[in-house]
């Protein structure tokens, strides 16, 4: 593949996440009044519709951050002259941890864990969406530190 089009997939890649983990930071400061959250809390700001529009903001953002950190993976990697294009995102994440990138197994599943968690319906869910806003600050902070070292080239 050309080195032109792998640079240029991979920094369209990092400015999407970029974009998405600051648009998600804005959002979660309009909340911010409201943590930590729970089942109550939830449920009444879903039946606020400028809330609720704030709630499925965070859905949509978090699933594309999701989704375009595996893609910045595979594209940082394949700038590094790995071969990777027919490696599941397991193995990519596996790859990244031994080059000395702040994730692993446990953490992809608990992001998409979470991911799954926001996308659902809020419906009966109000206590797992709660908890997975809670856990999403702190979730992000790793998400900008991951982003970070493969901006900075980090690994071998």
């Amino acid at each position: 593949m050309n080195r032109d089009i792998i640079n240029r997939r991979f920094e369209e890649y990092l400015e999407e996440v970029e974009r998405h983990i600051n648009i998600l930071r804005e959002d979660l400061d309009v909340l911010h009044p409201f943590f930590p959250l729970d089942r109550q809390k939830i449920k009444n700001l879903v039946e606020n519709k400028e809330y609720l529009r704030v709630l499925d903001q965070i859905a949509y953002r978090f699933l594309k951050l999701q989704e375009g950190l595996g893609k910045l993976l595979k594209w940082y990697f394949l700038k590094k002259g790995e071969n990777v294009e027919n490696m599941t995102i397991i193995d990519i994440v596996n790859l990244a941890e031994k080059t000395g990138i702040d994730i692993d197994e446990d953490f992809w599943f608990k992001i998409r864990a979470l991911r799954n968690s926001l996308i659902h319906e809020y419906g009966l869910k109000y206590d797992e969406v709660a908890s997975a806003l809670n856990n999403m600050k702190e979730d992000l902070l790793r998400i900008e530190k991951i982003k970070n070292q493969l901006k900075s080239g980090a690994g071998r």
